[in-house]
This record gives C-alpha cells, sequence and structure tokens, in this order.
C-alpha cells in the first residue's frame, strides 16, 4: 500500500504551537526530497528560526514512511545533542499536524554548491584551503564524539557559508555512529564522486571515509567540477586547471582521496595540521566573531507566547531568503559562552542615524546609547563611546580615514564626472578598484561595507563578498581591494 504525499506548505502568517514555543510563518525556503523549510519568527522574542517540517514527495509505501520518519527524527535528535560553531543549533523537535517539525538556527547565505556554481570558477586556493580547515575541525569535532559520529555525505551542497565566511555543517540524515563490532555499515549511503569505496557497501565507514569526502569537496571547490566517482587525481591536474594551487595543497587531496583507506590521512585533525601548512599567513577562524544564537526556549507555549502575533524583528534583516535548509595548531572542543537573555525586540521602523557617539558592541558590533552599559543585542558590557575609522594600507603608505560623515565611497576619482569618492584608491591599487566600487555607511545600528557591483570584487576577511549586499562591519574587520586592505576600528 502507498501513499500519496501531497507538496502543500504551510502559508505565510500561519502559528506553529510547538513543545516550548509559538513560530510565524514568513515563508518557504526551501524543499528537499524529506522535508520543507521555512523562515519562522518565534513568539518569545521576535527571533528568526527555521521551520523544518517532514514531508516528503511522491508516493511512497508505509515501510518507506515510516523509514523517513526515522531518518528525519534521528537527524533532529542527533542535532540536538552537539554543540559547534560550524552545526546549526537545534531549539526544539514536536510533531504538528502528524508531521514530525524541526526548529534550528535559520543560517543567512547560501551552500557552497551554489558559490561556485554562481561564481561560474573555481575558488582560490586560500579561501578554499580555510574553508577546508572550517570542515576538518567540525568533522574532528563529530569523530571525537563518544560513540564517533560519520558524516558520510560531505559535500558542497550540504555546507552553507554565511556572509563571514562560516561553514555551517547541515544534513544529519545519513550520519551515524560508528560501532567497531561492525564489518560494515547496514545501508550504504552517501553521494557519488565524494563517497570513499567503503561506502558502497564494502565495509564500514570512519573517520577516514569523512577525510575523503574533504578531499573530495576541496577538489570540487578548487576546480568548479564534480569529482569523478572512486578516481583519485594525479599531481598536476588541478593546478593545470586552478593556477592559484601549488603542489603542496594539491598534495593534501590526492592523499585525502586515496582509494586505500589506511594510505589517507589518520584523522581530520592531522588533515588539518596539513592544511594549515599550506596557508601563506596565519589562519583568522571566523567563528571567533560568529553571532550569537537567540536563547534556547524554555518553559511552555503558554509561557512564552505574548498577547499578538509578532512582527518581523530586525534579525530578519539579516537573513537570505534564498538560502536553503537550512582550533589553532591542535583543534579543540567548542565552547559556546551563555548568551544572556535580551529583551523582546521592537518591530523595524525607520530610524535616524545614532549619534556619532554611539558606543558600538565589541562583540556584535550594535551601535548602543552613548549612556549603555550593556548591548542591546548580546548583552555584552560596553566601554565609553567610541568612534569608527578605517585604517588603510597600501604598497605605498598607511594613512587613516575618520567615519565621522557617512556614507564613504571607495573607488578611483573621475574628474570628468565630477567623481572625488571619499576614499580614493586611484594611485594605490594598480587600477584593480572600479571608479564605483564600494561603500561604507550605517545601516540602523551597524556599520556595513556594500560592493557596488564592482569589476574585481571586494574581499572580507578574505572571502569574496556578494555585490549589493551589505555586510555588517566588526572591530578589526579587514576589507581587500586589489592590493589595499583598510581595518575596520574604533577609537576611544
Amino acid at each position: 500500500m502507498t501513499a500519496l504525499i501531497t507538496l502543500d506548505t504551510l502559508a505565510p502568517n500561519t502559528v506553529v504551537r510547538g513543545a516550548a514555543d509559538t513560530y510565524t510563518i514568513l515563508n518557504l525556503v526551501g524543499r528537499g526530497g524529506m522535508g520543507v523549510v521555512y523562515r519562522a519568527t518565534r513568539a518569545s522574542d521576535n527571533s528568526i528560526w527555521a521551520l523544518k517540517e517532514m514531508r516528503p514527495q511522491g508516493e511512497l509505501s508505509a515501510d518507506e514512511l515510516t523509514d523517513t520518519r526515522q531518518l528525519f527524527e534521528r537527524e533532529a535528535l542527533l542535532l540536538k545533542t552537539l554543540r559547534h560553531p560550524n552545526l546549526p543549533v537545534v531549539a526544539e523537535l514536536f510533531t504538528y499536524e502528524g508531521r514530525p517539525t524541526l526548529v534550528m538556527e535559520f543560517i543567512p547565505g547560501q551552500t557552497l554548491e551554489d558559490r561556485i556554481r554562481d561564481a561560474n570558477a573555481p575558488l582560490l586556493k586560500k579561501d578554499a584551503v580555510s574553508y577546508g580547515i572550517q570542515l576538518c575541525r567540525v568533522l574532528h569535532y563529530l569523530h571525537t564524539q563518544d560513540p564517533p559520529i560519520i558524516y558520510r555525505d560531505l559535500k558542497p551542497s550540504n555546507i552553507i557559508v554565511t556572509a563571514e565566511a562560516i561553514l555551517k555543517l547541515i544534513d544529519f540524515g545519513v550520519a551515524r555512529k560508528y560501532d567497531r563490532n561492525k564489518r560494515k555499515d547496514t545501508i550504504a549511503m552517501g553521494s557519488a564522486g565524494y563517497a570513499p569505496p567503503e561506502q558502497y557497501g564494502k565495509g564500514q565507514t570512519d573517520a577516514r571515509s569523512d577525510v575523503y569526502a574533504l578531499g573530495a569537496t576541496l577538489l570540487h571547490l578548487l576546480t568548479n567540477m564534480p569529482p569523478v566517482p572512486l578516481q583519485t587525481p594525479q599531481p598536476g591536474a588541478i593546478s593545470r586547471i586552478n593556477p592559484s594551487v601549488d603542489a603542496r595543497t594539491e598534495a593534501v587531496i590526492i592523499r585525502a582521496m586515496s582509494l586505500e583507506r589506511e594510505r589517507r590521512f589518520t584523522g581530520c585533525a592531522e588533515m588539518e595540521q596539513a592544511l594549515l601548512a599550506c596557508l601563506d599567513g596565519p589562519f583568522v577562524d571566523p567563528t571567533l566573531r560568529a553571532m550569537p544564537v537567540p536563547p534556547l526556549p524554555t518553559g511552555t507555549p503558554q509561557q512564552n507566547a505574548p498577547a499578538a502575533i509578532p512582527t518581523i524583528s530586525p534579525f530578519a534583516a539579516l537573513a537570505d531568503n534564498n538560502a536553503p535548509t537550512i582550533a589553532p595548531n591542535q583543534p579543540r572542543p567548542p565552547v559556546i559562552a551563555p548568551v544572556a537573555p535580551v529583551a523582546p525586540v521592537a518591530p523595524v521602523a525607520p530610524v535616524a542615524a545614532p549619534p556619532s557617539d554611539a558606543t558600538p558592541c565589541p562583540n556584535c558590533g550594535r551601535l548602543n546609547k552613548r549612556q549603555a552599559r550593556f548591548c542591546a543585542t548580546c548583552g555584552t558590557p560596553l566601554t565609553a563611546p567610541s568612534t569608527a575609522r578605517l585604517v588603510i594600507t597600501s604598497p605605498h603608505r598607511t594613512w587613516e580615514l575618520s567615519l565621522a560623515k557617512l556614507p564613504v565611497r571607495i573607488g578611483r576619482r573621475d574628474p570628468r564626472q565630477n567623481h572625488f569618492p571619499e576614499l580614493d584608491l586611484a594611485e594605490h591599487d594598480r587600477g584593480i578598484a572600479s571608479r564605483h566600487h564600494a561603500t561604507i555607511q550605517r545601516d540602523g545600528d551597524f556599520y556595513t561595507v556594500t560592493d557596488l557591483g564592482s569589476t574585481n570584487g571586494t574581499h572580507l576577511n578574505g572571502s569574496l563578498i556578494p555585490p549589493r549586499t551589505p555586510q555588517r562591519l566588526r572591530q578589526g574587520d579587514r576589507i581587500k581591494i586589489g592590493e589595499v586592505e583598510i581595518e575596520f576600528r574604533w577609537t576611544s
């Protein structure tokens, strides 16, 4: 007997009552083979979350429906036990209208697969290696659980990258716990090209299986071509496609993708050390400046729900409506500092720019009122009022520019069109900057940088930012245009 699964989805403004809180659907953001994901507001504090409900597509037998439900619930229960900056936080799991429903951290960004497809070009070596280091750390965290968790489906479409260059590993539907007493996996799962030989039902997967998939993922990022199933790249094959890749980086990928498990790296900790050695400078961990996740729910829906349906909170400005569903030398277990509860956030309304002596938060970047002692967003203690400035370094000199007057336009002057940007790079970047390259301005309570659709792009902390999409600036952030580096600072 089969059941026809309809594709009807929840309409905007639908109120979903969970086990610990109530959620209002904003819009649909993604659909996969097993579920549908929405962007939703949480009633208790108006924060934004992803709400994922099980809605498999097509006709399923009773046994298939049961298996799908078990996979969905297993993913939710597994994620609820994990805490790592490269994993989404799960708030709760409950049943809504007979369907398992998961509420998890909403991740603004795009998958690595979408990023390289949109760019239609391979990533630069330094960007791919930095991503690889983050993935080594989160996989090492999974592998050192008791029992170890083997992810088994690492690939660019299962990795979201945020505007802050933080990677989030999603879709734990085929992850499994390692059993030393088993000779092979109960079910052979994975994706062709990224799965090692043992994942085709020939043995039990272990940490080295994820090492293979990580090597295959880096190969895809550096060549813009999916890996060929069960084929290890030959020396010189990657660098011929991507000249930014050196022999040392290529050797790491080749070793990781060895068809003989014993010849791969023993684990992701060892592979991380090899990738760190491929960088031309120190690795800057973007997760150290991550935006804190809103506090997890407590109590009951009746205790947490307000009298009226909430409106969209200011956090919605951080979300990307196109988003899909969703340490140092020796890897360290992650520590997520507790976040002090904050007052409910009022609905967004057009407001005047904050005064120039506003106090910025060193943690999340919000500009608070002059007399504020704690940040209104994340609760971090505040110092004296500060002013923002840029420290610009070019091959010729270093100088500073105050942000007392905004916006600050960055580009090349053009006297014929009476165009004189506040930050003129005409003599400093060897012709890489466009006339209208980027701008720095204030967006509500934050400073932002926006690439204006420049020819050669703008990098923030080593990652290329999407055009015409404001990116929030925090203390110490580095903007790079050609050979010019611009550091964002606050001065007391």
